[in-house]
């Protein structure tokens, strides 16, 4: 014991010749360094403190090192650049401000009062779900390209704008953003992207807005990307993308009549993204502004307590930091993926060296498959998303410094970009995990039924190399896929808890 009013034991620690004992830890005295400190018993101010040194070529480290762990009650060190393998607090006892009541005393009733104020939440879930359920709906027909469904969201689309006090932001003071194209072998097809604006304050950034995007199209009936077996079903499109839509819908409603940023903030829902990008494309290219940023809602339905994982985020070297700052001040936390992916319409941003991410909230079994239903969908998470993109959109509207472009400039055709003849593309069935950053393509996620599942594949495997070929990221992975055929059955090498696994897999038709 310490000449101390406090002993050792209560602390369930002690110290004896060779060892000493510490809160679920024993340590011997040689080899290692041990700091204890316990109050003094005549003057609080001041510390008893214990140190042994088993280690004198320590001391040197020690010596810089303890000035940082000053909120410890004990510390242990081993090596002779100390490493701590030990640290913790004493619990508090024998506080004045314990009082141990009479059992026998009349017991206080904790009564249930009403606060004296609610807080509305800034973001409403309920107008977001409305939004998806009407845009998911059957009655929209999963707003395939070139079809009236597809209007009647763009009409949708446009009245929320209004209703949220946007300014128009397109062709003759409307919304509509129109042209006519040939899109794969869909010919002469007419096409509309949304467009409203918050104009900005500060006329030098005038030409320079901040955009936020959202694709409002899906596939129809599945065309231009069915899965095997299910052509001609409903695809809803629930999550890609009602949800962003959803999002940028009520972002447009919180921020239009309140927010006045420096630089204009434009909201669109593109057209065409499952087609390949040809809504965001046509914009990009059409527009005479110098786009200052992009922030493209894509998959926002389910989070489910997962971060946020923001895409390409390698496209400028500010965006870590401005993340970094929404985590703080939103409790919310994101993912950041530096990798080169053109997944969704940030592609055609990226494509003319404008800084561009895309918030994704992670794939499910259900994408590009009639299951996208609204039923799925995380409400909360929408909240989430909803409060981060605010935070990084009101951040680069006032933002006066550049913000230089850090990615890779491609060009022609995009990932995104699907066939659309006979020949389907062979699948592996699993759902890769777009937030890891290794090498290989680790799986997210492994349906019943798929050839993934029939190899014995399981989620968190890393697929490491497929058909006698390395695998080492997802875009490599992909083009891997296109050069094989369904029903084909080639090797593949998974790497599981560190232990590499061979296998064989038939792949099926996607």
């Amino acid at each position: 014991k310490f000449a101390s009013s406090i002993s050792m034991d209560e602390y369930n620690a002690k110290i004896e010749m060779d060892t000493v004992h510490l809160p679920n830890k024993k340590l011997h005295k040689s080899g290692n360094d041990v700091i204890l400190a316990l109050e003094h018993p005549h003057n609080t101010q001041e510390a008893i403190v214990f140190l042994s040194i088993g280690n004198k070529a320590s001391i040197p480290g020690l010596v810089r090192k303890l000035p940082h762990y000053g909120k410890y009650s004990y510390l242990a060190f081993e090596g002779d650049e100390p490493t701590n393998i030990a640290k913790g607090q004493w619990p508090v006892i024998a506080s004045p401000l314990i009082k141990i009541l009479d059992r026998n005393a009349p017991q206080a009733k904790n009564e249930k009062r009403k606060a004296l104020a609610y807080l509305e939440p800034v973001f409403s879930s309920k107008n977001m779900m409305e939004h998806i359920e009407y845009l998911a709906s059957k009655e929209l027909k999963g707003r395939g390209l070139g079809t009236p469904e597809l209007d009647k969201a763009a009409d949708y689309i446009a009245d929320a704008f209004a209703q949220a006090g946007l300014k128009p932001g397109a062709d003759k003071n409307t919304y509509f953003q129109s042209w006519t194209a040939d899109v794969k072998d869909k010919k002469r097809v007419k096409l509309k992207n949304v467009i409203g604006i918050i104009p900005g304050s500060n006329p030098k950034f005038k030409e320079e807005p901040v955009v936020i995007s959202a694709h409002y199209d899906h596939l129809g009936m599945g065309w231009p990307d069915a899965h095997h077996g299910d052509d001609g079903k409903l695809h809803y499109g629930a999550d890609d993308n009602a949800s962003g839509v959803a999002v940028m819908l009520e972002l447009a409603l919180r921020m239009a009549k309140t927010t006045k940023p420096q630089r204009p903030i434009i909201f669109v829902a593109f057209t065409g993204e499952e087609a390949g990008l040809v809504g965001s494309r046509y914009f990009v290219q059409a527009g005479k502004e110098k786009f200052f940023a992009n922030i493209n809602l894509d998959t926002e339905g389910s989070l489910f307590d997962q971060k946020i994982i923001i895409l390409n985020a390698n496209t400028a070297s500010e965006w870590k930091h401005i993340f970094m700052g929404t985590d703080y001040v939103t409790g919310i936390a994101t993912q950041l993926v530096m990798k080169d992916l053109d997944a969704s319409d940030q592609g055609s941003f990226i494509e003319k060296g404008i800084p561009a991410v895309q918030f994704f909230a992670g794939a499910t079994t259900n994408y590009h498959r009639p299951s996208d239903t609204p039923d799925k969908i995380d409400a909360a998470g929408l909240v989430k998303v909803a409060t981060v993109a605010k935070e990084v959109l009101v951040y680069l509207a006032d933002r006066e410094r550049a913000m230089p472009f850090t990615g890779k400039v491609k060009h022609g055709k995009s990932a995104k970009t699907t066939d659309t003849g006979e020949q389907k593309r062979a699948s592996t069935g699993s759902v890769p995990s777009f937030s890891y950053e290794g090498t290989g393509v680790k799986i997210g996620s492994v349906p019943k039924g798929s050839p993934a599942e029939k190899a014995g594949l399981l989620a968190g495997d890393i697929i490491i190399n497929m058909a006698d070929e390395q695998v080492e990221d997802l875009a490599g992975y992909s083009t891997l896929l296109k050069k094989l055929k369904p029903g084909q059955v080639v090797s593949i090498k998974v790497l599981r808890d560190g232990v590499v696994i061979n296998g064989q897999i038939t792949l099926k038709a996607r």
